[in-house]
């Protein structure tokens, strides 16, 4: 008997924790989310099953006022990969965002990982752009840059300041120029006020600009199989401002008891961690790839 895709239930969440534990060396957040999916009226989980046991989980969510599918949360058990069952639920996804008539679908990968490549080259999926990840205990850090005064700004003021200084958040190889996107945490959302708005509900927006640069990022706590992680995405126009934007989160994570950073940014600041002595070494890094494809319908 041929595996068969459904919808997600509640009682499936068992089994896709047990997935998750041989996923991101066992500390995949999908655990974290999984709940969320079931609850979010804009959430349309699908789980693979056969002979009654789920072997595989996608989601895809539907966000920027419908505009976007997101795709995200593919797994499959260990013992069912490379069976062609994560290209099933590809498909299966991408069906269901022209259902839904979205105009894009998109989603992110660690470009260390060649098969979720694969799986957006099968459904007509460009690569758009890359940021780079770190993570770091900072712990015994001792550090501070004072380039750029940098304070909070409130969710109202965040729109004007992207519009300008439209360099922060640009991507090069973004099709549609009349698309502005911001990245928190795993997910990539457009800068619409529901967006902005939304996102300030569990997370902060800071911004600095003086004659040496421009910064602003978006940062909050997020649950970390270890301990509390401060996530944040780093917008600078340089070197000054990268490390203006990099001390004052360090400052907010040790204002909010956490001592690990997962710190996203544009990776013409790769090249810093040399310079910093507390980033010469990381606990981890990756590199995070946008991929997108647009749909027309008649």
């Amino acid at each position: 008997m041929e595996p068969e895709i459904r919808t997600l239930k509640k009682e499936d969440i068992s089994a896709i924790v047990e997935i998750s534990k041989t996923t991101w060396g066992g500390h995949d957040h999908l655990p974290n989310i999984i709940d969320e999916w079931i609850e979010n009226i804009c959430c349309h989980p699908y789980v693979l099953v056969s002979k009654n046991e789920v072997i595989g989980v996608a989601n895809i969510r539907i966000i920027d006022d419908g505009m976007t599918g997101w795709l995200e949360g593919l797994r499959v058990h260990e013992k069912a990969r490379n069976q062609g069952f994560a290209k099933q639920l590809t498909d299966h996804l991408f069906i269901v965002a022209k259902q839904l008539r979205v105009q894009r679908i998109r989603l992110v990968r660690s470009l260390e990982s060649e098969a979720p490549q694969r799986l957006a080259d099968s459904i007509g999926m460009n690569q758009i752009h890359t940021w780079k990840v770190f993570w770091k205990d900072v712990r015994e850090v001792e550090w501070r840059f004072d380039g750029i005064q940098i304070s909070e700004i409130q969710p109202n003021e965040v729109k004007g300041k992207l519009k300008e200084f439209p360099e922060l958040i640009a991507m090069p190889d973004n099709p549609n120029p009349f698309s502005h996107s911001i990245l928190r945490h795993w997910d990539l959302y457009e800068t619409t006020d529901e967006n902005i708005e939304d996102l300030a509900k569990h997370s902060s927006y800071h911004f600095g600009q003086s004659d040496i640069g421009v910064v602003f990022s978006i940062g909050g706590i997020e649950s970390s199989s270890y301990v509390p992680e401060w996530c944040f995405t780093l917008y600078a126009t340089n070197e000054d401002a990268f490390l203006s934007g990099l001390s004052k989160n360090l400052e907010l994570a040790r204002e909010q008891g956490s001592n690990l950073l997962m710190c996203i940014h544009q990776p013409e600041f790769t090249h810093m961690y040399d310079s910093v002595d507390w980033l010469k070494e990381r606990n981890h890094d990756i590199s995070l790839t946008l991929h997108e494809r647009y749909f027309t319908y008649e």
